[in-house]
């Protein structure tokens, strides 16, 4: 097995007997075009994440630009298998019902930088099935369980910082119901399709839909512990004050915070019925998610306690 790596750090922690791990960077077609060939499959995670500090031109440039690239260079190869693993935000919002597959891309929200380049890459990707790509693409709703510290995973570090400041805080009254699923189950969605999805066809990866007050109280509630104090920040504050830190801190439009509290007050709901009809695809209830994740960072705190013990002795 072969893996792309972008940080020289990363490639030690990925050190395994049973994976080759090449450096270079996704734009760089140069260091992963010798290792393409007609028996290799090919899964693609690589993106910039949702953020306030990441330029529009940096989701164009990665999101977009590269992964098309690296899926012209596959099909160019004749790789066996090519399973894109995308977002489901490219469907959009949900305002009150469930979304599918058949819903299409959204267009609602491309003044958001790293949707367009979402739904960009996904249509350009769409076409390569055209030029012989074997594409099958997956969908994540929003993904959340154990993470690495250096690369922290956005739910398990609000997680972090709810249970931390024992503060219960929402916005616009937090009552926008959001589809939640577990790492796990996003892996193994991945492997399913690789395995068993047909060449063009797009699974939305889900798992269970909660509200983000509910999310909080059900993080307090499996940790053992009391919100100091309960909060709901009203939407015009919030967006007020997140256009002023952009404005502040020169963060741009589209992918500033002010595009954050946009996601945050909207509602995210999706169904995951044609991943398990036809890959067998099941996911974990988000308590049990929550509750493997509060052990990890358990673990972690316990393992960083003992690592600070043993250097100062």
């Amino acid at each position: 097995m072969l893996a792309l790596c972008r940080h020289p750090r990363a490639i030690r922690d990925l050190e395994h007997t049973l994976l080759e791990v090449i450096p270079g960077v996704l734009e760089e077609p140069e260091a992963y075009a010798p290792y393409l060939n007609d028996r290799l499959t090919v899964f693609h995670l690589a993106a910039v994440r949702s953020s306030s500090r990441a330029s529009p031109e940096t989701f164009r440039r990665v999101n977009e630009t590269a992964c098309v690239e690296l899926g012209r260079a596959c099909a160019q190869a004749r790789v066996a298998r090519f399973v894109y693993v995308s977002s489901a935000v490219v469907f959009g919002p949900s305002h009150g019902r469930c979304v599918t597959e058949d819903d299409g891309y959204c267009r609602e929200m491309m003044e958001h930088s790293y949707v367009r380049s979402c739904v960009r890459a996904m249509e350009g990707m769409r076409e390569l099935v055209a030029r012989g790509l074997p594409l099958v693409t997956v969908c994540p709703t929003i993904v959340f369980g154990p993470d690495d510290p250096t690369h922290p995973s956005l739910v398990t570090t609000h997680l972090r910082r709810v249970l931390r400041s024992r503060v219960d805080l929402v916005v616009g009254g937090g009552n926008q119901r959001r589809n939640l699923v577990y790492v796990d189950d996003v892996i193994r969605g991945v492997l399913l399709a690789e395995a068993s999805g047909n060449t063009g066809e797009e699974f939305i990866l889900g798992g269970e839909e909660l509200t983000h007050q509910e999310f909080n109280r059900l993080a307090f509630s499996l940790a053992g512990r009391t919100a100091f104090l309960r909060l709901s920040v009203p939407v015009g504050i919030a967006r007020a004050a997140a256009k002023f830190t952009d404005r502040v801190c020169g963060y741009d439009r589209g992918s500033g915070y002010e595009a954050a509290i946009g996601m945050l007050t909207k509602e995210w709901r999706y169904s995951s019925q044609k991943a398990k009809q036809k890959l067998g695809y099941g996911w974990m209830p988000v308590r049990d998610g929550i509750q493997q994740t509060l052990q990890s960072i358990k673990e972690r705190a316990m393992i960083g306690h003992q690592s600070s013990t043993a250097f100062g002795s």
